[in-house]
């Protein structure tokens, strides 16, 4: 790229982060319903009932990031209070404002992740039914990583990316050059 290519190509992502934002604004039932309806999960977003390991989630925040940008997506979904074969509403317990550590959990999570993105927690009944949706950002000029470690999705799994050096290559090429 030329200094004017780099300019564009920075605006085009700053362009996709504001339409991304706009994303994040629809309501945890848009999400849902959106994810809900594409049947199985998609590599950008995860059901769970009630999962709580932080550096699982910390894990999952990479591995979303990452499969975000690859599909084309402004953000990765994890979700909660979805069971992940039958897609019913489970009226999940987890409880993002705890501490974990002796820390608040957000910033335990906030701490490990690489680059520093802003990943948000929103919840909403649905049906009489809690439901909490952690939405990650699609990476942006470097994928994103926990603990100095970049997880990618492959299919329905999360994997540490260095066992899947195509996909690598594939992200870095699309973060680099875009889609």
């Amino acid at each position: 790229f030329d200094e004017f290519g780099v300019k564009l190509y920075l605006y085009n992502c700053t362009q996709k982060l504001k339409e991304g934002d706009r994303a994040v604004m629809n309501s945890v039932s848009d999400v849902i319903k959106r994810c809900l309806s594409l049947g199985d999960e998609h590599e950008w977003f995860e059901f769970k009932d009630s999962l709580f390991n932080a550096d699982e989630i910390g894990e999952y925040i990479s591995a979303l990031s990452n499969a975000a940008v690859m599909a084309g997506e402004p953000y990765g979904y994890l979700i909660w209070g979805i069971d992940n074969k039958t897609h019913e509403l489970t009226n999940t317990k987890f409880n993002y404002q705890k501490d974990y550590k002796q820390e608040p959990f957000q910033h335990y999570l906030s701490r490990n992740v690489n680059p520093s993105i802003y990943f948000q927690f929103d919840e909403d009944l649905i049906d009489g039914k809690r439901v909490v949706v952690l939405a990650v950002p699609a990476a942006r000029i470097v994928p994103t990583a926990y603990k100095d470690e970049r997880y990618i999705r492959v299919g329905s799994s999360k994997e540490k990316i260095k066992k899947h050096p195509e996909r690598e290559a594939a992200l870095f090429r699309i973060l680099n050059f875009g889609p």
